[in-house]
């Protein structure tokens, strides 16, 4: 028996997930059905469909956006898809990713469609890069779509990559503070305050009597306080994994000072370049909705950007009247999807709106470094100063009483 993982369909609007232990994927199916089920796809855990193939190797983000880009180029060039893929593949340094390519290049050799091949690999390939290629593909202008889904994914690479760098140091600089200080406290300030035992404890400056104090609480309860840590942090991710609990903890995320508008404006910029992407390849915007919403990381907006598109559905209203209607989304986004609706130009007002707040994003990111890496390194030092003073106090008054 084996274990298989699952996305099925339950009713027109529901989406569900799961993991089944069956013989065979076409057991499972059956079962799916015979739940109610309508399956979207079916693969073994741990197939060559998951991020980490066969072979142990991890198949990055990167890859894919590689791939995307070479695969754009030469069918650009007029290259036939099964040449394109087999020469990516040939050229793919990372051997799961290319013995997969080999495989969707036998896929599309037995009569499938390029989208078809690509839907095997869900973890690989979400449903936005699907739907968009068969989209090119029906169009026939696959070539386009695929440049398209290269520049998005590069560009969304690009803001991630500036994010990752601004907050790396801040963090790296914060670590080894509380390295420093739980060192010094722990190890090394117990040995020099037992040169004070004989100058007695009532007499020692104040400054001194505290960090002793704490020093003392670290070195004989700093297990209690690594069991605390490790406790708090299993509990809160098993909150992360129940659905209440990632919603409890999204909401708190947008309601931080900085950092919730922070997440709201990198939120925004990639609901926005998805949907113009979308738009501009002929999807429908009930569908291009749904799809842009499901990349969203934050459930609180996903679940907004859902209700708009319930809206635009059963009410038949636009969508910058269902962005005026929602909580989180400001004004400016309503707006500017107004003038493109009244222009029938709505994907390029989105595509400003993505470049605007991806712009927003870097620098805030940019600015936060800046006041951060001094801030932070200013802490960390009269941390460890006042730690350092506290214990030389009672040496200077030692050296005082002496002469």
């Amino acid at each position: 028996m084996s274990r298989f993982i699952y996305k099925a369909k339950d009713g027109p609007e529901k989406t569900v997930e799961g993991e089944l232990e069956a013989g065979s994927r076409s057991e499972v199916v059956a079962r799916l059905d015979a739940m109610g089920y309508s399956p979207v796809w079916v693969r073994e855990k741990n197939s060559a469909g998951d991020r980490t193939s066969l072979w142990g190797q991890r198949i990055g983000l990167r890859e894919i956006t590689v791939f995307t880009r070479q695969l754009a180029s030469l069918t650009k060039s007029g290259v036939p898809i099964l040449k394109a893929l087999s020469t990516i593949a040939d050229q793919t340094e990372n051997k799961a990713f290319s013995r997969i390519v080999k495989d969707m290049e036998s896929t599309i050799r037995d009569g499938s469609m390029l989208s078809e091949a690509l839907s095997k690999y869900p973890a690989l390939f979400p449903e936005l890069y699907v739907n968009m290629v068969r989209s090119g593909e029906s169009g026939g202008v696959l070539d386009t779509i695929l440049i398209r889904l290269a520049e998005s994914r590069e560009k969304e690479e690009e803001v991630r990559r500036k994010v990752q760098s601004a907050v790396a140091y801040p963090i790296l600089v914060v670590v080894v503070g509380v390295i420093t200080v739980f060192v010094l406290l722990i190890f090394f300030l117990p040995r020099v305050a037992s040169i004070f035992k004989d100058y007695g404890y009532d007499k020692l400056p104040l400054p001194t009597k505290m960090i002793i104090g704490l020093s003392d609480f670290f070195s004989e309860s700093w297990y209690w306080l690594v069991l605390g840590i490790g406790l708090f942090l299993a509990v809160f991710k098993r909150i992360a994994t129940l659905e209440k609990g990632r919603t409890m903890i999204d909401r708190m995320k947008l309601g931080v000072p900085l950092m919730g508008k922070f997440i709201k404006q990198s939120e925004i910029a990639r609901f926005a370049r998805t949907l113009a992407l979308l738009i501009q390849s002929g999807i429908s915007i009930e569908r291009a909705l749904g799809l842009s919403g499901s990349v969203l990381n934050n459930s609180i907006l996903r679940e907004e950007v859902e209700e708009i598109r319930k809206r635009t559905v059963n009410q038949g209203i636009s969508v910058s009247a269902g962005l005026k209607k929602t909580k989180y989304f400001p004004p400016f986004v309503a707006n500017m999807a107004a003038v493109g609706e009244e222009g029938g130009k709505l994907d390029e007002s989105m595509m400003e709106i993505a470049l605007f707040y991806e712009n927003e994003v870097e620098q805030q990111s940019r600015l936060a470094t800046s006041l951060l890496e001094p801030l932070l390194i200013l802490i960390v030092g009269l941390v460890v100063g006042f730690i350092v003073a506290a214990m030389l106090l009672p040496i200077f008054e030692l050296s005082t009483i002496v002469r």
